[in-house]
């Protein structure tokens, strides 16, 4: 559900501006239009400042800090710390490029061993002239000359290493290609290796020093985000009686009305509040159950309702849960998932991550329902106790068929419910006259299905059915653009009736995915269990065939939930974005509505 919001005009003195959204970011209950103003350059940098400081603290609480008993916590002020860290990223980035430079330098050099550049500068102020080979061992004596003075200096890989000194004036006799000597020898660049990864190590101590207390740098963001939003509020004040006056636009919650217009009455101001918004669009906020509240991110993923129609959350949620249930559809996972989420909750006190640790409670449960339903467990099915047989025994259907109609059915049932939602939002913004023909479609739609599955059973009242089924047709046809030429509505209706059809019938077949992304996790698990227990009873050895049949059952297990979880995420969430979105005629674009507060207050 929206909250309804109250939109409140007010005028204050320009003098009294400063003060007075002072005192309302005090009280922290209301919503502050800013619209399409363009802010200036102090409320740009300290935008930019709290998105910098947004991504340095997202970074550092993404570190997982090894020995943190030898990390020295970093007793500094936020803005220095900022600082430090930004260094230590810079000169870290430096030293990997470094690293990998050398790296590379090594390898070439690894082959010619030890020397010393000292050594050869030496040999040159002698007029000795050192030229550098490479030749494989078993051709080093037969291509040497008796005449050349020859020093060997390394033996790699079947290759030797080896210079060869000319000597003032005398001829070089050696038809072998020369090779370039490298800058440094082996030994000098692992030294140098090893200094540069003691440089990185020492910036990655500071870079988790300051992770420790990067809660400080969070808190700093409040204050500039703070400060920013003071700055967009009083820039956002339209001037009134020739600049005199500012004028605000307020939003607040129905909830909070008493308690802004106590807050309004006891400042020097002049304020009007308006109830029914008539063409604007209020920031949005949500209100829903706990259970509800948890699939809200998820809903965000998408858009915000615009403010005139109604919420989905409250129907995506079950949805999504039965069919994220119905893609992992075992029992084991499900297990395995509440399990873990309810582990991680004790032990996580994190207000913004222990929401998405109920949610995986929820969707662990969807799962060890459909496991249930199904009779599978870690891939193993029990044939002789399905429930999802019975589905199959009632309607004559073939092995597997069940899971297949209970899918359609799922499908049918959330489309069903867009369409209702569709008729609500038409009816809240337009008027029922102009909900009729949808109404009509809803009829055709359920009656047609009675007529399918009970027209035997049902005797003489089927024949009212028909007649229901036919006004509805007509209305259908004919009234489905109220106040346009008869003519006109017949060609839009068949227009219509031929994109409904076709489009109901594509968006019905969409949910066959949530039956074969559950059968296939099935089949999945199902393979990974025969293959550990053929593999553990080839090895033939007590103790080790059970170990491989473990090691093969955990990354098999492992890989399959890893898979089908990605998939039973997606695929709902295509459901219910596509098919469920566009049968409710959802058209969103909301924006969110943002507390105008001090830090921390909100």
């Amino acid at each position: 559900m929206i909250h309804r919001m109250v939109k409140y005009d007010v005028l204050v003195y320009r003098n009294d501006i400063d003060v007075f959204l002072n005192a309302l970011q005090d009280m922290g209950a209301s919503h502050v239009e800013t619209g399409e103003t363009k802010f200036d350059t102090e409320t740009t940098v300290l935008l930019k400042k709290a998105e910098k400081y947004q991504t340095i603290y997202n970074a550092l609480k993404a570190i997982e800090i090894e020995n943190a008993g030898e990390v020295e916590t970093i007793d500094a002020d936020p803005k220095t710390l900022v600082e430090m860290y930004e260094n230590a990223v810079e000169k870290r980035s430096n030293i990997d490029a470094a690293i990998k430079k050398i790296e590379k330098d090594i390898e070439e050099a690894r082959p010619w061993d030890e020397f010393d550049r000292h050594d050869i500068e030496k040999l040159k102020q002698l007029n000795l002239i050192p030229h550098f080979y490479s030749v494989n061992e078993k051709y080093f004596d037969k291509n040497l000359s008796q005449n050349q003075l020859v020093c060997e200096m390394n033996r790699y890989e079947g290759r030797v290493y080896f210079a060869v000194i000319q000597e003032d004036g005398r001829e070089l006799d050696f038809d072998l290609p020369e090779t370039k000597l490298p800058a440094a020898s082996y030994i000098e660049l692992s030294d140098e290796l090893k200094r540069l990864e003691n440089d990185d190590s020492k910036c990655r101590k500071i870079i988790a020093g300051i992770a420790i207390v990067a809660d400080t740098i969070e808190a700093e963001r409040k204050k500039i985000l703070e400060k920013a939003d003071f700055g967009m509020a009083k820039q956002s004040a339209s001037d009134a009686a020739d600049g005199y006056v500012k004028r605000l636009t307020i939003w607040a919650p129905r909830m909070s009305r008493a308690t802004i217009e106590v807050f309004l009455d006891r400042h020097p101001v002049i304020w009007i509040d308006e109830v029914r918004v008539a063409d604007e669009q209020p920031p949005i906020m949500l209100r829903n159950n706990n259970f509800a509240k948890l699939f809200e991110p998820i809903t965000k993923l998408y858009s915000l309702p615009n403010y005139r129609e109604i919420d989905l959350t409250p129907m995506l949620a079950p949805f999504f849960m039965l069919f994220f249930g119905f893609c992992l559809g075992d029992g084991g996972y499900g297990l395995f998932i509440l399990t873990l989420a309810s582990i991680l909750k004790l032990k996580i006190k994190s207000e913004s991550i222990r929401p998405f640790l109920s949610l995986a409670q929820w969707l662990g449960g969807g799962t060890m329902l459909f496991g249930f339903i199904t009779a599978t467990f870690f891939g193993i099915t029990f044939n002789d106790i399905k429930p999802d047989k019975i589905i199959e025994q009632r309607l004559g259907l073939q092995e597997n068929y069940g899971m297949l109609f209970f899918s359609l059915i799922l499908g049918c049932v959330q489309i069903i419910a867009g369409m209702c939602i569709n008729v609500a939002n038409i009816v809240i913004i337009r008027g029922w006259k102009y909900a009729m023909a949808n109404i009509a479609w809803i009829v055709m739609v359920l009656g047609g299905a009675a007529c399918y599955f009970a027209g035997d059973q049902m005797g003489r009242a089927v024949y009212a059915l028909y007649g229901l089924l036919a006004a509805a047709a007509l209305t259908a046809l004919l009234y489905n653009s109220p106040g346009k030429n008869p003519a006109a509505n017949i060609g839009a209706g068949l227009w219509t009736a031929y994109n409904t059809v076709s489009g109901l019938l594509g968006d019905l077949l969409s949910y066959i995915r949530l039956f074969a992304l559950g059968m296939t996790g099935g089949i999945l698990g199902g393979v990974f269990n025969t293959i550990a227990l053929d593999a553990g009873q080839s090895v033939g050895l007590p103790v080790v065939d059970v170990l491989v049949t473990i090691v093969i059952l955990l990354f098999g297990h492992g890989l399959n939930i890893t898979l089908n979880m990605l998939g039973a995420f997606v695929h709902p969430m295509r459901l219910t974005f596509v098919e469920f979105y566009k049968n409710a005629g959802f058209s969103g674009g909301g924006r969110p509505f943002k507390y105008f507060a001090k830090a921390g207050s909100k």
